[in-house]
């Protein structure tokens, strides 16, 4: 195990010509770079990377479940984590009601200190980090969006020793265009996007307006257009009615800026071995 950040240990690691291959999970830009240093060198890489994942709210849907469980894919550790849900894309017949329930089960999210069991949200990685995420609920207002709840609208109330940490409330914006900072760039922080939409053809096609395609999650009582969707939508990983639902011998990763190649133990056992041919002439 080697100990160091990324411009130096990260960099000597994946430029050096005995590492032969290269498994990174991160960002982006990050994975991005590490592409261009190892092409030269012809290196295996495995890149897990950044996601702005999508959920497709079908009006026949189990509506409590459905709230419920986005509630965790939206919001669980801060947001902080590449799978978590970013935009969510909800049929117009339902849109209203929906937004009602999540609105009132995010403000019902308690923040503060993890120790308590009552705490759904600590705080975020860092002060820096802190400032990026409240940035783009700013471009969210900027480019005409609504904050329901929220950052800039309910307090957020700490007790006294946690007052210095990297707190935020958990962020739902509406009235965003697709193209929108917030509906495009990854944020990975407690913001999420909330958005109607009318037919199945349609929202396979905003739901794919993305750089990204790491996961998405769809719901719905119609086997058929759980299946359709689940073809067309363009992801590694696509949940039916659930989220975060895994075994490890899945195969698991990403399309388009989300990464390259799959884990999982098959996956991950091609990845780091090679195939080897020997052939032998018996006289």
């Amino acid at each position: 195990m080697v100990f160091g950040t990324g411009p130096s240990a990260g960099e000597a690691l994946v430029s050096h010509p005995e590492v032969p291959l290269v498994s990174f999970t991160g960002s982006t830009a990050t994975g991005k770079h590490i592409a261009q240093v190892t092409a030269p060198m012809f290196k295996k890489l495995s890149l897990e990377m950044g996601g702005k994942n999508a959920a497709v709210v079908f009006s026949d849907c189990d509506l409590d479940a459905c709230v419920n469980t986005l509630k965790r894919s939206s919001f669980v550790n801060q947001g902080q984590v590449c799978l978590c849900t970013s935009r969510i894309f909800v049929q117009r017949p339902i849109y209203e009601t929906f937004l009602e329930k999540f609105v009132d089960i995010a403000k019902e999210i308690k923040v503060g200190c993890p120790f308590s069991q009552e705490v759904f949200m600590g705080a975020l990685n860092s002060k820096p980090h802190l400032e990026k995420v409240k940035k783009y609920v700013k471009y969210a207002v900027e480019d005409g969006g609504s904050v329901l709840c929220g950052e800039g609208v309910d307090l957020l109330i700490l007790p006294e020793d946690n007052k210095q940490g990297y707190f935020m409330r958990p962020t739902i914006i509406t009235g965003l265009d697709d193209n929108s900072r917030c509906m495009q760039e990854e944020i990975f922080g407690p913001v999420t996007c909330v958005v109607p939409f009318d037919t199945e053809e349609e929202v396979v096609k905003r739901a794919n307006n993305s750089n990204f395609g790491l996961c998405a999650s769809v719901w719905t009582s119609n086997v058929g257009i759980a299946h359709r969707m689940a073809h067309k939508l363009k992801v590694g990983t696509v949940w039916t009615n659930c989220w975060l639902v895994r075994d490890l011998n899945m195969p698991f990763g990403g399309v388009k800026a989300s990464g390259i190649g799959r884990e999982g133990t098959q996956d991950s056992m091609e990845f780091y071995t090679e195939a080897k041919t020997i052939c032998t002439k018996i006289a």
